[in-house]
C-alpha cells in the first residue's frame, strides 16, 4: 500500500475544508480566508505546471514575507517543485552562487530585490509586487482560473524547500527539507504551544530563516492567522499592527520588543499577546518586562535549519533556574550527546549535541560528504558541543564548528577573512564570533596591518559594504600585532573570542 502524503499541502487542505471562511493570512490590504488560500494555491500549481514545472524542478522565491511567499512555496509543494527560499541580505555574488549551484528554472523576485540578481541566472522571473496590484504580474496568476492539468505522482519524501545554510568551506550548502518533515515540524511546534484556531502570528522573522517558517507552518498545522509585518515597518509600525490585529504570538526581535516599552504597549489596559518565542541559552532576565508587564508566556528553545527549526523548549520559569539550559526535546526529536565516535555519552559527560526526528533533512544538496558528515552515525550531528543532564535537560557548551550565530544567522569565519585577504594594507586578519546582547553574538575582527600601512576602522567597514551581507561585517575590529597561530599556522580562534570587547573597538 502507498504511504499517505502527509506536507503543508495536506495541512492547507484540511484547513479550507475545516476552516473555510476563516481567516488565514493578513498582509497589507489583502485578508485571505483559508478557502482563498487553497484556491490561489491551486491556480498557482496549475500555472507552474503550464510552464514545464514539475517535480523537483528549482522555483527561486526572493520575496518579502507573506501571502505570495507563502502561497508560491504551497503551490510548488503541490506539484513537488522545490522552493530555494532565497536570503535577501546577502550580496549579489553570494546570491549568485546559490543560485548556479541549485540550477533553478524560475525566480520570484520582489522589485526591491531586483538588483540583488545583476550576477545570478534566474530562469524566467516573475516579478511580484508587494501591493497585490490586480494588474500585476502575480496577482493575474492567482486570481485567474487556470486550465485544469493532471496532477504529476508525486513521491511522499520529496523535498519541499532547499534553505541554504553556511558551509565549512565557507561555501553555503543548500539544506533539503521534504513537506513531511515540515508539516512533522509545525505540527509539533503548534502542540508544544497550545496555538489553535484562535491564535494570531504576527510574523516578523524572515520566511527564509527557518524560524519565521517554523511558525508560519505551524499556522497551517492548527488553523490559525499569519499576520504579516511589513519590510518597511518600524518598531511602532508593527506595535500598532499587533493591537490592530490581536496577534497572540510573535518571536519579534528583542530589539522590537525593547523599544515597545516606550510605547504604551499595554492599551486600554489590553496586551493581545498570550506568548512569545525566544532564544534559550540566553540571559533570561531579558524577558523580564514580556512576562512581568505583559502578563505573556516566554517560550525559549534551541534548533537548526536542518531539524525544521526548535527541536528543544524550556518555559521561563526554568530559564531562571537553569539560565544556561537549552531546555527538553520537543515531542517530535530525540536528543542525545555523542562522542566524536559516534557513541553516546553519559549525563553530565560533554560532547556534541545529536538530534533524530522525522523533521531531520533529507541531506544537502549536491554535497554527498557533507551529508555523511552531519547524518553518517544515524544521528543529525549539529556540530554544537553540549551536555545532558539525568532528567534530559540540555545545556548548550559551545560551538564545535566556527560558526558565527548573530541575530539567527549563520556566518562562517572564512568568509570575512577572505574580505580582509583582498585588503593591500592588511597582512593579516581573522575573526570569531563575541558575546552581543542585542544579536547573541557579533563579528569581531583582529587586523594586523603591514608596517607603514594605516587603516582605519571606518575604511574597513566601508570596503565590507557590498561584499557580504551586512550582517556578517564586523561589529568589532581590533588592531593586534600577531594573531594567536598554532604550529602548523591555524588561527586559534577560540583564544581570541576570549579577549576582551571594549567600546573604542565598534566599527
Amino acid at each position: 500500500m502507498p504511504a499517505r502524503d502527509f506536507s503543508l499541502d495536506t495541512l492547507l487542505k484540511a484547513n479550507a475544508a475545516i476552516y473555510a471562511a476563516r481567516e488565514a493570512s493578513i498582509d497589507g490590504h489583502q485578508r485571505l480566508t483559508w478557502t482563498e488560500l487553497d484556491q490561489r494555491t491551486g491556480r498557482m500549481a496549475q500555472w507552474l505546471l503550464a510552464r514545464g514545472i514539475g517535480p523537483g524542478d528549482r522555483v527561486a522565491l526572493l520575496l518579502t514575507d507573506g501571502a505570495p511567499f507563502v502561497t508560491t512555496l504551497l503551490a510548488c509543494g503541490r506539484i513537488g517543485a522545490i522552493a530555494v527560499l532565497l536570503n535577501w541580505r546577502l550580496a549579489p555574488g553570494e546570491i549568485g552562487w546559490i543560485m548556479g549551484n541549485a540550477e533553478v528554472a524560475m525566480t520570484f523576485a520582489n522589485p526591491r530585490f531586483a538588483p540583488l540578481l545583476a550576477e545570478s541566472e534566474t530562469g524566467a522571473l516573475i516579478i511580484v509586487d508587494e501591493g497585490h496590484d490586480p494588474q500585476g504580474a502575480f496577482e493575474a496568476i492567482v486570481s485567474a482560473e487556470q486550465p485544469a492539468r493532471p496532477m504529476p505522482a508525486l513521491d511522499p519524501d520529496r523535498p519541499l524547500y532547499m534553505m541554504y545554510t553556511s558551509g565549512t568551506t565557507g561555501k553555503p550548502k543548500g539544506c533539503l527539507q521534504s513537506g513531511t518533515a515540515v508539516a512533522t515540524a509545525a505540527i509539533a511546534m503548534a502542540l508544544r504551544r497550545s496555538w489553535g484556531k484562535d491564535t494570531r502570528l504576527l510574523s516578523v522573522n524572515p520566511l527564509f530563516h527557518v524560524v519565521g517558517m517554523q511558525q508560519v507552518a505551524a499556522m497551517l498545522a492548527c488553523g490559525g492567522a499569519m499576520v504579516f509585518a511589513g519590510r518597511d515597518d518600524d518598531s511602532a509600525a508593527i506595535l500598532d499592527l499587533l493591537h490592530r490585529e490581536a496577534c497572540t504570538t510573535t518571536s519579534a526581535f528583542p530589539t522590537i520588543c525593547f523599544a515597545w516599552q516606550a510605547m504604551e504597549p499595554v492599551r486600554g489596559g489590553v496586551m493581545p499577546l498570550v506568548d512569545y518565542t525566544g532564544g534559550a541559552g540566553m540571559r533570561p532576565s531579558i524577558y523580564d518586562f514580556i512576562e512581568r508587564d505583559w502578563d505573556a508566556r516566554v517560550v525559549g528553545g534551541y534548533g537548526q535549519t536542518e531539524i525544521c527549526g526548535f527541536a528543544t523548549a524550556i518555559d521561563y520559569p526554568e530559564m531562571l533556574d537553569h539560565p544556561r539550559s537549552i531546555g527538553w526535546p520537543m515531542a517530535h526529536i530525540e536528543m542525545c550527546i555523542l562522542d566524536p565516535e559516534g557513541n553516546r555519552l553519559q549525563p553530565g559527560e560533554e560532547g556534541e549535541i545529536a538530534l533524530r526526528s522525522p523533521a531531520v533533512m533529507l541531506g544537502y544538496w549536491r554535497n554527498p560528504e557533507a551529508t555523511e558528515a552531519a547524518l553518517g552515525h544515524g544521528w543529525l550531528r549539529t556540530g554544537d558541543l553540549g551536555t545532558m543532564d539525568e532528567r534530559g535537560l540540555g545545556y548548550l557548551l559551545g560551538r564545535a564548528k566556527e560558526l558565527i550565530k548573530t541575530g539567527g544567522e549563520n556566518v562562517y569565519p572564512a568568509e570575512v577573512d577572505a574580505v580582509f585577504a583582498e585588503m593591500p594594507e592588511v597582512a593579516d586578519a581573522g575573526c570569531c564570533g563575541v558575546p552581543d546582547r542585542q544579536w547573541g553574538e557579533a563579528v569581531k575582527a583582529f587586523v594586523v596591518l603591514k608596517p607603514g600601512m594605516a587603516l582605519t576602522r571606518e575604511e574597513i567597514t566601508a570596503r565590507f559594504k557590498g561584499r557580504i551581507a551586512g550582517y556578517k561585517r564586523p561589529r568589532y575590529i581590533e588592531f593586534v600585532d600577531t594573531l594567536p597561530r598554532d604550529p602548523i599556522g591555524k588561527l586559534q580562534r577560540r583564544e581570541l573570542s576570549a579577549r576582551p570587547v571594549t567600546p573604542d573597538q565598534a566599527a
